[in-house]
């Protein structure tokens, strides 16, 4: 082999980018591993307490509510009937008319129930519910979501300016390494791409 000056300042390079490379690939893995405990965490607190209204927000879904978002509509339901909130702000195109129907059936009163139905993801969802809930006088609010986007869901709520606590359906965490996985990925990208 011949030696050329030139090959060990590209070696140096090389070995360079090599850990910068590294350097991110670890530093991504950490804060997704960061961020999955905290999705976990987030998802089994139940913080709910008397406040305004509460906030379920839809996603696109079928021609009918899912079991889990039933769930949802059961849970607001009994934080209202309890008083623990005195309205319910349901957000999403495809979800909210559904939602509504499911809990006037529920006996939740039509005066009640506050509608947003032009939202189609968590994030368009609860920035609609924040401008409803401030538009009302309400400045904070209990969400009720699917356990693994409860951390996105109140990152969202509080960086619209409301005080926003978790209330997740039964009370149950996110209870696969998938469901936190997603969560995780969800609240990140909200981080940096804010949706």
């Amino acid at each position: 082999m011949i030696w050329r000056p030139g090959s060990n300042i590209v070696m140096r390079a090389l070995i360079s980018l090599g850990r910068g490379i590294a350097t991110v690939f670890t530093s991504a893995l950490l804060l997704l591993g960061v961020t999955a405990a905290m999705v976990a965490v987030q998802s089994g607190r139940d913080e709910a307490r008397p406040v305004g209204a509460a906030v379920v927000p839809g996603e696109e879904s079928g021609s009918a509510l899912t079991p889990e978002q039933k769930a949802q509509c059961d849970h607001a339901a009994n934080l209202y009937r309890r008083g623990t909130v005195s309205r319910i702000i349901l957000t999403g195109a495809v979800v909210a008319p559904l939602a509504r129907q499911h809990l006037i059936e529920q006996g939740v009163p039509s005066q009640a129930l506050l509608v947003e139905e032009e939202s189609t993801s968590l994030v368009e969802g609860i920035r609609a519910a924040a401008a409803m809930a401030r538009a009302q006088g309400v400045s904070s609010v209990v969400i009720v979501v699917e356990p693994s986007a409860m951390l996105t869901a109140l990152k969202v709520a509080r960086d619209e300016g409301l005080t926003a606590y978790g209330s997740p359906a039964g009370g149950a965490g996110a209870d696969s390494v998938m469901m936190v996985a997603n969560g995780a990925w969800r609240y990140v990208q909200y981080i940096f791409a804010g949706k």
